[in-house]
């Protein structure tokens, strides 16, 4: 029977040391390869990605419902594009009572961001105007890091409010959390959010732990479509076929 050679705890000791060492390298140069921005910058720029607002003004003559799923697909895209490098990536956070506000250069759409907390649990008040369009109010916070699922997260729901026209309004509410993308090593969101317009409509969407997307959209408690998709690369909505004149 041939020798079998184990490692000694010495052998065990030095591999463990060198594994944290890579650990560390790798931590750390996502954390300087990562452009210092504060969650403010971030969420501005977010906001500024419109076009999914345009998409349900143009759906609001065919369908309300495909309306509130593109009123979800702008919140969801959102909260995405905001997260990336939220955490110990971040740069240094505005100051209390700070505003700060980005100009789409081609759709002049406006968003303005309001710090109104900081520290571990950090608010903050956001408004957008897309011309022709509508416009979105909401306020976010930022919690502390906890653990979800073994890695470090930090929930940031929102609370916002879209505005179309023919007086169109649609009632968003998240909870969302962030993976920290230091130790992930590429943004994590997941959570839940409800949904609900002034046309009756209703709407409950959940992202795994994974990303994907699922959930519905009801009527008069019937279900009329459904969410599915990953949120890296987008929120897609089936519209159930409708008989005539519902």
């Amino acid at each position: 029977m041939p020798e079998i050679n184990l490692p000694t705890k010495r052998e065990l000791a030095k591999w463990g040391i060198l594994a944290s060492a890579l650990a560390g390298s790798v931590v750390a140069s996502r954390y300087f390869g990562t452009r210092k921005i504060s969650g403010a910058e971030r969420l501005a720029e977010a906001l500024l990605d419109t076009e999914s607002l345009r998409e349900a003004g143009r759906d609001l003559s065919e369908a309300s419902e495909k309306a509130l799923a593109a009123c979800a697909a702008y919140l969801v895209h959102m909260a995405f594009r905001s997260a990336e490098g939220l955490g110990a990536a971040s740069g240094a956070e505005d100051p209390i009572g700070y505003s700060r506000t980005h100009t789409h250069p081609y759709t002049h759409a406006a968003a303005t961001v309001l710090t109104e907390a900081g520290g571990a649990d950090a608010r903050l008040t956001y408004a957008v105007n897309v011309p022709d369009v509508g416009e979105v109010r909401g306020t976010r916070h930022i919690g502390p890091v906890h653990i979800s699922g073994l890695c470090p997260a930090r929930r940031t729901p929102d609370i916002a409010q879209i505005t179309l026209a023919d007086g169109y309004t649609a009632q968003l509410e998240s909870e969302f959390e962030v993976g920290d993308y230091l130790v992930t090593g590429r943004t994590r969101l997941f959570g839940a959010a409800t949904l609900r317009d002034n046309r009756g409509n209703v709407g409950r969407l959940n992202i795994g732990y994974d990303g994907t997307i699922s959930g519905t959209i009801t009527r008069e408690a019937r279900v009329i479509g459904r969410f599915e998709g990953r949120v890296a690369h987008g929120l897609n909505f089936k519209r159930y076929q409708l008989e005539s004149g519902e």
